[in-house]
C-alpha cells in the first residue's frame, strides 16, 4: 500500500495483492496469502508465518517463548539457524558450539523455529583449551547467576529433551567448576543431568554449602523411564527459604530433597555457591534434541508445558476497494489446523466454514469498513463466518482481523492459508462540476454546479487543513463532512483566519451512498482589516 500525496488516499500496490474478476458479474476479489503473501497483515501478536505446512506460507500461532521475564538469567532458544549462530538472548552468557551441531526443522522443534540437534558422533568445542561438549556456555557478565564466586538463592533450570534413544551415560547437560582453587579446600563442583537405566537423574556435588564451608552431595532421579523420540519437559528448582530442591518431568514431581543436615525441612540450609572457571556443557555423548534451555533467578511455581499461547491476533492495514461505498459481499478463506508434537504433523485442511476444529482449535474473523483510511470506529468491528454473505459492510476501505485459539491440549494451532475478499464497487453518482471557493473573514463561500448524473440526490461537502484529509474539522456549519442536501452552495463559517483549507464535494444517491470526490480546491480566510 502506498500513499498518494495529491489525493491523500491509500493506493494498493500490486506486489501486495492480486485482484481478479472471476467471482461473478460485477464482482471483484482481492487475494491474500498463498503465493501473494501476508505483507498486508503485518499487525501481529502471538502469530507468525510458517513454511512447509501448505504450498505457500501460512499464518499460525507462534510457539516462541517470551523472554520478557525479569527473572530470566539464561535463555537459549536455538532459533538462530545453526550451531554457529546460537546465542543466549539475555546476554549474560557466551555460547560456543561445535560446527557439527545442527538446527532442527521447525516442525521438529518444541518451541519457536528450531532446536539443537546432537549426535554422540558430533565434534566438540575446542577454543584453545581441552576439547569439551558440542555446546559450552560460560558466564560473560559478573552479574550472571552462574558467575564465579556468586552466592545464589532461589533458582530454576528448565529445558525440553527429545532423546533419540536412552543409552546409559548420555548427558543432557552438566555444570562443572572448581571450588576453593589454590587452597587446601580445592574441590570439583558439578551438577549434571544424565541417563541411567532409561531414566534421567541429577547428580550434584560440592554445589550446596553450609556457613562452615561444609558441602553436601545430592542425587535426584525420575521414577518413570522416558519415552524415546518424544519431547519431555525437565525442571530442577530450588527454594532458598526452605532448602527444598525438586525435580519435575512434564510438570509431575519425580523426586525432591532438602539441603539441610537432616535431609528434612528445618535447621541450617546449605545454599549454592558458584565455583571458579565454571561452564555448562550441553549434549555430551547425547543423541537427540534439546530446546528452550532456561535458567531463572526464582523458584518456578508452574512449568509452562503448552506449546502455544492462549490466543494470538493478526490485523490488516487499510485495504482499498477502489471506490467509496463499495460493498463487501463475502470473505472466503482457506486454512486448517495441525499438531506437530514429536515432529509428527497431523494436518486438517478446510476451504471455508466456521474454522472450528476437533480438539478446540479455532479462528474467529472480524471486519470493519470506512470511507477514510484514517478514521476508524473501534466499535465498528463485526464478526463473520468465511463464505457466508455479508451484504451490509460498505466503504472504500476495510480492515480484517483474525483471532487464533489453540486446541485444548495447547499442542494444536489453527492456520490461515488464504483469504479472498469478494466485493462490488458501487456505481455512485458522479461528483458535481466547477467547484469554486471565495474566502472571507472567518469563513469560505463554496459553490458548484449540479452533477450531470440523474441519480444524484444531494451533496456532501468535505474540508480540512491538509490536502485529502477532510475528516474531523469543525465550524459553525458543522464538522466535516457536511450534508447540504440539494443546495449548490454553502457558507462554512467560524474558520481560523490565515489557515489554508482544502475543499471537495461529492454527490450521493437516494440511499445516501456517496460517490467520488470532486476536484480539490483551497482557500484561506483572512481578516479584512489590520
Amino acid at each position: 500500500m502506498i500513499f498518494c500525496a495529491r489525493t491523500g488516499r491509500l493506493v494498493l500496490a500490486s506486489m501486495f495483492m492480486a485482484a481478479v474478476s472471476a467471482f461473478g458479474l460485477g464482482e471483484d476479489a482481492l487475494k491474500f496469502g498463498g503465493k501473494v503473501g501476508w505483507k498486508q497483515f503485518g499487525l501481529r501478536y502471538g502469530v507468525t508465518e510458517l513454511e512447509n505446512v501448505r504450498a505457500g506460507k501460512v499464518l499460525a500461532l507462534s510457539s516462541v517463548e517470551k523472554s520478557d521475564d525479569g527473572s530470566l538469567d539464561m535463555a537459549l532458544s536455538f532459533d538462530e539457524g545453526g550451531g554457529e549462530f546460537f546465542i543466549d538472548s539475555t546476554g549474560n552468557y557466551k555460547l560456543l558450539a561445535s560446527g557439527m551441531v545442527h538446527a532442527a526443522e521447525t516442525a521438529w522443534a518444541r518451541f519457536g523455529g528450531s532446536a539443537a540437534v546432537f549426535s554422540s558422533a558430533l565434534g566438540t568445542v575446542d577454543d584453545g583449551e581441552a576439547a569439551e561438549a558440542p555446546i559450552v556456555v560460560r558466564a560473560r557478565r559478573p552479574g550472571a547467576l552462574f558467575s564465579a564466586g556468586h552466592n545464589i538463592g532461589d533458582f530454576s533450570i528448565e529445558f525440553w529433551l527429545y532423546p533419540g534413544g536412552m543409552e546409559n551415560g548420555e548427558e543432557a547437560l552438566s555444570w562443572t567448576a572448581s571450588v576453593g582453587a589454590g587452597t587446601d579446600t580445592y574441590k570439583n563442583q558439578s551438577l549434571s543431568c544424565t541417563v541411567s537405566k532409561n531414566r534421567t537423574e541429577w547428580s550434584i556435588k560440592n554445589f550446596f554449602f553450609a556457613p562452615a564451608a561444609e558441602s553436601m552431595d545430592l542425587r535426584l532421579a525420575a521414577s518413570d523411564p522416558l519415552v524415546p523420540k518424544r519431547w519431555s519437559h525437565h525442571l530442577l528448582r530450588f527454594d532458598a527459604g526452605t532448602g527444598l530442591l525438586e525435580y519435575l518431568v512434564n510438570g509431575v514431581l519425580e523426586d525432591l530433597a532438602y539441603t539441610t543436615p537432616s535431609g528434612r525441612e528445618g535447621g541450617n540450609i546449605f545454599l549454592p555457591v558458584i565455583g571458579e572457571r565454571g561452564s555448562f556443557s550441553l549434549g555430551r555423548r547425547f543423541n537427540g534434541m534439546i530446546d528452550n534451555f532456561r535458567i531463572y533467578r526464582r523458584f518456578v511455581d508452574e512449568a509452562g508445558l503448552g506449546r502455544y499461547p492462549q490466543n494470538g491476533r493478526v490485523q490488516s492495514t487499510p485495504i482499498d476497494l477502489g471506490a467509496q461505498n463499495s460493498t463487501v459481499l463475502r470473505v472466503d478463506a482457506a486454512g486448517g489446523a495441525y499438531n506437530t508434537s514429536g515432529g509428527n504433523r497431523q494436518n486438517i485442511s478446510v476451504h471455508t466454514g466456521d474454522f472450528k476444529f476437533q480438539g478446540g482449535a479455532q479462528i474467529q474473523f472480524f471486519i470493519r469498513a470506512s470511507d477514510s483510511p484514517y478514521r476508524w470506529n473501534p466499535a465498528a468491528w463485526r464478526t463473520f463466518t468465511p463464505g457466508e454473505p455479508l451484504g451490509t459492510v460498505r466503504g472504500r476501505y476495510i480492515e480484517l482481523a483474525a483471532r487464533f485459539y489453540p486446541g485444548g491440549d495447547s499442542e494444536t494451532t489453527p492456520y490461515l492459508e488464504e483469504i479472498d475478499i469478494v466485493f462490488a464497487r458501487k456505481a455512485a453518482p458522479e461528483p458535481p462540476l466547477y467547484l469554486k471557493a471565495a474566502a472571507k473573514d472567518g469563513g469560505v463561500e463554496l459553490s458548484w454546479r449540479s452533477s450531470k448524473d440523474e441519480s444524484a440526490a444531494g451533496y456532501i461537502v468535505y474540508y480540512g487543513t491538509a490536502s485529502g484529509d477532510y475528516f474531523g474539522e469543525g465550524s459553525s456549519s458543522g464538522p466535516s463532512p457536511i450534508d447540504v442536501g440539494k443546495r449548490l452552495s454553502v457558507s462554512i463559517d467560524s474558520l481560523t483566519n490565515g489557515i489554508l483549507y482544502y475543499f471537495s464535494v461529492s454527490s450521493y444517491d437516494y440511499l445516501g451512498r456517496p460517490g467520488d470526490y470532486s476536484r480539490e480546491i483551497s482557500a484561506r480566510p483572512l481578516r479584512m482589516t489590520e
